[in-house]
């Protein structure tokens, strides 16, 4: 079993989420350290067999969680990516190769239904560029946390958006490059210093990532896709022909069908049986009746469901220098965390403490300066831009609170509403 019973239990706790995807910020504070977070640790490994799996190692205690890939002729798991609120290094696995890995483990191990535990646990693993299209993927990572956490029914997920936001890399000068006489991709980024969003990732020509066995990995998990249609009862004329009604825009329609024609032909593939015949949600019969028809994934999610929300979904991403320097003890903290409030409840964005800068007194103390804050506006920026002005002149802040637009380079003065 991939996820233990503590783990699967561990997933429905109302906290989990939350710390997971560092939704708010749970410094870690030795004082408050008791013994049940000393067993907050746990291990899920997703295995393809003849010993090629992923292994996530999840610690909420600390906030770290890391993905290796055990495979054989490795001496011992080797590092794909991390994630913790220090140095992490989340840019392991491209959004095709999670949809497919995640796809294959739960043709495996009926357990794991796709989309679910798999792909939530291990999207903020990934890496996207301009060339991923959020038609194909927001479906699935919808309903991957419409089955793990409780929430909205429908429509677009806050989780899928945070992660869209998160690792979407678009416009930042990623590339990927075939190198090595086996063609391995490589990811470079343009102007790494400069780059907005910067790439963190292993998959680098000079760095760390088993890319041969990881290929292997994907390898494994194609042919079991493929595999899985090609059943003979698929060449039965009533269940080909419920099939290609199926493939049509209106195509969850005609699942009955389907299923009923898969049953009387007598298909082995309890895992997509299952997914047509009483899935969990749309999304997960969708990926059945892909695989079943041998079509390229994704290819129907995008006629079943149309537009995604996303394709419009704007963000930009802000830095605020707010002067703290003769201020009372914890005023950026206070500020911080009423501009992220304001954003949060409005539907805007939200803000964190990125960072500070000190200066050092006539008398040689060391004090804070200036208190550095990353801020995050969706979709309206001009409403964003008064939210922040309203809550910065809340709290009386002074003339010298900068506002730069990472995402433009435009640099705005809140207080006197000025800019360059």
């Amino acid at each position: 079993m991939p996820l233990d019973h503590a783990f699967n239990a561990r997933l429905t706790d109302p906290d989990f989420w939350p710390r997971y995807l560092f939704e708010h910020d749970d410094t870690y504070e030795e004082d408050h350290w008791d013994e049940d977070d000393r067993q907050d640790e746990f291990t899920a490994r997703f295995a393809l067999g003849d010993g090629h799996a992923l292994v996530l190692d999840v610690d909420l205690t600390y906030g770290t969680y890391t993905l290796d890939l055990d495979a054989p002729g490795l001496d011992e798991p080797a590092a794909l990516g991390w994630l913790d609120q220090a140095h992490p290094i989340p840019h392991a696995l491209r959004w095709g190769e999670l949809d497919r890995l995640a796809r294959a483990f739960a043709l495996v191990d009926p357990e794991l239904r796709h989309p679910g535990p798999v792909l939530a646990l291990l999207a903020t693993f990934t890496v996207l560029d301009e060339n991923d299209d959020p038609d194909v993927m927001s479906p699935l990572v919808d309903a991957a946390f419409r089955h793990v956490r409780p929430g909205a029914a429908t429509g677009l997920r806050p989780e899928t958006r945070q992660w869209w936001e998160w690792r979407n890399l678009a416009g930042s000068g990623l590339t990927w490059a075939a190198t090595g006489p086996d063609g391995h991709l490589v990811a470079t980024q343009a102007q790494e210093r400069s780059s907005r969003p910067p790439l963190y990732t292993l998959r680098r020509e000079d760095g760390s990532f088993p890319f041969a066995a990881y290929a292997d990995l994907l390898t494994r998990a194609d042919r079991i896709l493929a595999d899985a249609a090609t059943d003979p009862a698929l060449a039965d004329p009533a269940v080909a022909t419920a099939l290609t009604r199926c493939t049509a825009p209106d195509g969850a329609t005609h699942l009955p069908a389907l299923a009923a024609a898969l049953r009387t032909a007598g298909y082995g593939q309890a895992v997509l049986l299952r997914a047509v015949s009483d899935p969990h949600d749309q999304a997960e019969a969708c990926w059945a009746v892909e695989t079943l028809a041998a079509l390229p994934p994704g290819s129907l999610l995008t006629r079943w469901y149309g537009p995604s929300p996303l394709a419009t979904a704007r963000h930009w991403d802000l830095q605020l220098d707010l002067p703290v320097l003769g201020r009372p003890f914890g005023y950026g903290r206070t500020v911080t965390e009423d501009l992220n409030r304001r954003l949060a409840e409005a539907g805007l964005g939200n803000a964190e403490i990125c960072g500070a800068t000190m200066r050092r007194s006539a008398t040689g103390e060391i004090l804070s300066d200036l208190i550095l804050l990353d801020i995050l506006i969706r979709d309206d920026l001009p409403a964003g831009h008064a939210l922040i002005a309203a809550t910065l002149a809340a709290h009386g802040a002074g003339p010298e609170t900068v506002v730069t637009n990472r995402t433009t380079a435009d640099v705005w003065r809140p207080v006197d509403g000025s800019s360059d």
